[in-house]
């Protein structure tokens, strides 16, 4: 859990909340374009509480970075012009969903990813 300023909701990094959204999508690619990432943020700023932060808006650099750190991290691989969740990937996001969230943020994370499985 991060605690910082920044792209950061007021309990979550832009880049554990985006790895929660990845571990309750069913699709197993996303866009690679961070300004329709930062604007779904936004959008689901208005629905969820988890998103709330979000709801001043996201900068694409703040995009452009969890997604660096999700590659870094290996639970993404950028192909043409979408990132691919690796197998290993989806399990960490599974994983840390459950260790990371509490049930309630599990909840809107599910509630969610069809928005996310659009993109």
């Amino acid at each position: 859990m991060t605690t910082s300023s920044g792209p950061a909701s007021m309990r979550f990094a832009l880049h554990e909340v985006l790895s929660g959204m990845l571990g309750s999508t069913q699709s197993d690619s996303f866009t690679d374009d961070t300004a329709r990432l930062a604007a779904m943020f936004e959008s689901l700023a208005g629905r969820f509480a988890l998103f709330a932060p979000f709801a001043a808006g996201v900068e694409v650099e703040a995009v452009t970075k969890a997604l660096e750190t999700l590659e870094k991290n290996k639970i993404i691989e950028h192909g043409e012009g979408r990132y691919l969740i690796t197998p290993a990937g989806r399990a960490s996001c599974l994983s840390s969903k459950r260790t990371l969230f509490n049930r309630g943020d599990i909840q809107q994370l599910e509630e969610a990813a069809p928005v996310f499985d659009t993109l």
